[in-house]
């Protein structure tokens, strides 16, 4: 049931892209430094912008479970260390 929504969910956003991009076929000229210019549809620098910012939710999302991660390992070290009748220190 999880991977039919899953699936209806990614359909949806496919035909609401396609109708983006079928709607707004115009090009857009992106200037950045050191003299990069490019020329592209709008729906596509969209969705490389969508794209980037995903990327570094999730990288940013990442470090904090991480974090998160090593903080349990102590944590259930120290429990143990604990019930072992050690002194933490």
């Amino acid at each position: 049931m999880k991977k039919l929504f899953y699936a209806l969910v990614i359909f949806v956003f496919v035909v609401f892209g396609m109708g983006f991009y079928i709607n707004n076929p115009q090009t857009v000229e992106l200037k950045y430094y050191l003299g990069f210019q490019y020329e592209l549809p709008l729906a596509v620098l969209l969705l490389i912008c969508l794209g980037i910012g995903v990327a570094l939710g999730y990288f940013a999302s990442l470090l904090k479970s991480l974090k998160l991660r090593r903080n349990l390992s102590h944590a259930k070290r120290e429990v143990k260390n604990l019930e072992a009748g050690q002194v933490v220190g």
